[in-house]
């Protein structure tokens, strides 16, 4: 019976992160118009599958054994790990914010570690080091690489000529960006449900990343509406040349994190960068970037869904016990 759940729960935690993975790689297309929801499901699910397949086992090792000793990890603590998880994103999608899997499934495996009094302290602190620090060179590189751009001017009048004279072929290197992003998501997310099924010895990684990948473009499709209106239009409209920019910088992070194993918060990344975006296009300065209602709304569902995640982990794995 148990096992039952467990498979339901992770169908479930998987769909719950295709919605939020979909909606941040492929705003800047669907954001522009660029393409169709229905297709870009279709080819964010083939390349998230790609990228599980060639680097995702490296970040699905990190989960299964270097936060919390796998031999505390059994079917019973997998499946409250990921109910604890998927309680919490889904919550931030009901609230149409976009919330990292990265975070709420590390989060989980945080309130099991402190249960079992065993937790890889210097790995958590190392990781959000890396999520906070590469958040914001996200935001700093888009910045610094659109003030190039934005706002038009006199001084970049020939580079916005240049743009329009070849605006099809941008058109097809955003589509090729937001592919590469859907690569990075599945370099690293789809890792979210099956590094914790590995722990356990429930299921092989390849058949894992195949089977949950696709769950992915699933839950793209049913969920992933309303948190892509969140990030693709609520804060700022994207073209063709900032979608482009934002899936370029995020995921060569994102990729990077993976090749060292470390689950990244993509979402976190992306926001950071759209933000950059925002802060140009509105002639903006960065605080009130910082107060706009949607970051602060954005920040306020950061912080607790994280928490969320590490209590109902906690306090169902004192119930059980």
């Amino acid at each position: 019976m148990n096992l039952i759940i467990l498979i339901i729960i992770s169908i479930f935690w998987a769909m719950n992160m295709g919605a939020s993975g979909f909606a941040a790689s492929f705003a800047p297309s669907v954001g522009s118009n660029l393409i169709k929801g229905k297709r870009a499901v279709i080819i964010f699910t083939v390349f998230v599958l790609i990228g599980a397949l060639l680097i995702g086992g490296r970040v699905a090792k990190t989960l299964s054994s270097k936060i919390v000793p796998p031999d505390f990890i059994d079917q019973n603590v997998v499946l409250i790990i990921l109910l604890s998880a998927s309680i919490s994103l889904f919550l931030a999608n009901l609230l149409k914010i976009p919330q990292s899997t990265s975070i709420v499934t590390v989060s989980s495996f945080v309130g099991a570690g402190i249960y079992f009094k065993y937790l890889n302290i210097p790995l958590i602190a190392y990781l959000i080091l890396v999520w906070v620090s590469v958040s914001v060179l996200s935001y700093f590189i888009t910045y610094l690489i659109s003030r190039r751009i934005y706002p038009p001017r006199s001084e970049n009048l020939r580079l916005y000529e240049r743009f329009f004279y070849h605006e099809e072929k941008f058109k097809k290197w955003t589509l090729l960006t937001n592919c590469y992003s859907a690569f990075g998501i599945g370099t690293n997310n789809v890792a979210n449900v099956v590094g914790p099924l590995i722990a356990a010895n429930i299921i092989n990684p390849n058949f894992g990343f195949l089977i949950f990948s696709l769950l992915f473009g699933l839950g793209g499709y049913i969920l992933g509406k309303g948190v892509l209106n969140t990030v693709s239009k609520e804060i700022v409209p994207l073209g063709f040349i900032s979608a482009s920019l934002v899936s370029l910088v995020v995921t060569t992070f994102i990729i990077g994190c993976s090749i060292l194993g470390l689950p990244a918060p993509y979402v976190q990344f992306s926001t950071f960068s759209i933000l950059a975006i925002h802060t140009l296009k509105e002639e903006k300065n960065h605080t009130q970037t910082l107060v706009h209602p949607i970051t602060k709304k954005i920040l306020r569902v950061w912080v607790f869904t994280p928490a969320l995640s590490i209590f109902i982990c906690y306090l169902l794995l004192s119930l059980l016990k």
